[in-house]
């Protein structure tokens, strides 16, 4: 499902596809430029750059939060073993093209195919629903236009 199509200039698409490569920091860097120069960001920029902070916190967040259960788990008797059997699970890294030597773990493999998914909807001037994220963020700019 996607959202209507939007007239983008191509600095918008490149720092927005950056914003999501870095996680935030290029649309961060962005936000304090266009703030201390006086000049307001059109919509699917902003709307581009808050998603991919967004993003990147719910990901500091769920790999936070990831450590903290599989610490405390380790510790209960019996079920550390099924902890540490599914800690591996999730954390093991999984050869993708050997010549190149790449791996990845599977939270890696989630966020790298939602970043492509998310750039594909930048490259062509639209934003792709994503579920509750797009609501949320569309929410929180709704008073920017």
């Amino acid at each position: 499902m996607q959202h209507n199509f939007f007239k983008v200039s191509p600095i918008e698409k490149i720092i927005s596809i950056l914003s999501y490569i870095t996680m935030g920091i290029i649309g961060l860097v962005w936000l304090l430029i266009a703030h201390f120069s006086k000049k307001k960001l059109r919509y699917f920029l902003m709307f581009n750059i808050v998603q991919s902070m967004i993003i990147a916190i719910f990901l500091a967040i769920l790999k936070l939060t990831l450590n903290i259960i599989f610490s405390i788990l380790s510790i209960v008797p019996f079920i550390n073993i099924l902890a540490a059997k599914l800690n591996y699970i999730i954390s093991v890294k999984i050869l993708i093209f050997p010549i190149l030597n790449l791996s990845f773990n599977v939270i890696e493999i989630i966020l790298y195919i939602l970043l492509i998914y998310i750039i594909m909807g930048v490259l062509t001037s639209r934003i792709f629903y994503i579920p509750y994220l797009t609501s949320l963020i569309s929410k929180l700019l709704k008073t920017y236009n």
